[in-house]
């Protein structure tokens, strides 16, 4: 297998990786640091919808490159983090949470929209869903054999090597399979 094929079949397994474990991390910090409760989850996945709405509906309109957007995506990782750590179980901060998750969302949005002219959908959704899927499962499972630092390292360690590949274009690495 070309090196350039398993380039461009990375790319979306490894966006769907991070992915899979910011929400996997999203998911339990604000569960056990803000509310077990089904609100929060809601939240969680009504806030990243409307981000990844908001990068879709944008991303042909504004050209941000997307190595911007994740580092924006994992910085507001940190702040949720840091604000549960600082402020627990306070949930007047609530909006503060849904707007980062919010901020998160935008950058699966992003990508979707600005790889849909280098993947064929069929082949980028699975993809990135099978990345996602393993990213929910690593996730987990790092979670309970490494602990919480696992939620911490793992979204970084991806997110860098994300930056370091150059993003996908139309004319470098077509997909038609």
């Amino acid at each position: 297998m070309a090196l350039s094929t398993v380039k461009k079949t990375a790319y979306p397994i490894m966006v769907g990786l991070m992915l899979g474990l910011l929400q996997v991390g999203l998911f339990f910090q604000l569960t056990s640091m803000l509310s077990s409760g089904f609100g929060t989850y809601l939240m969680i996945t009504l806030c990243w919808l409307i981000g990844s709405a908001a990068g879709v509906t944008f991303g042909a309109k504004v050209t941000p490159r997307m190595t911007y957007l994740l580092v924006l995506a994992l910085a507001s990782y940190a702040i949720c983090g840091f604000l549960l750590a600082r402020l627990p179980f306070e949930t007047e901060v609530w909006p503060a949470y849904a707007a980062l998750v919010a901020l998160i969302g935008t950058y699966p949005g992003l990508f979707f929209a600005r790889m849909a002219s280098v993947y064929r959908a069929r082949t980028l959704f699975l993809l990135e869903n099978n990345g996602f899927i393993i990213g929910m499962v690593t996730g987990t499972l790092l979670l309970m054999l490494v602990g919480r630092v696992a939620l911490w390292i793992m979204p970084v360690v991806i997110g860098v090597t994300l930056c370091l590949l150059r993003e996908p274009t139309p004319g470098r690495l077509p997909i038609t399979a």
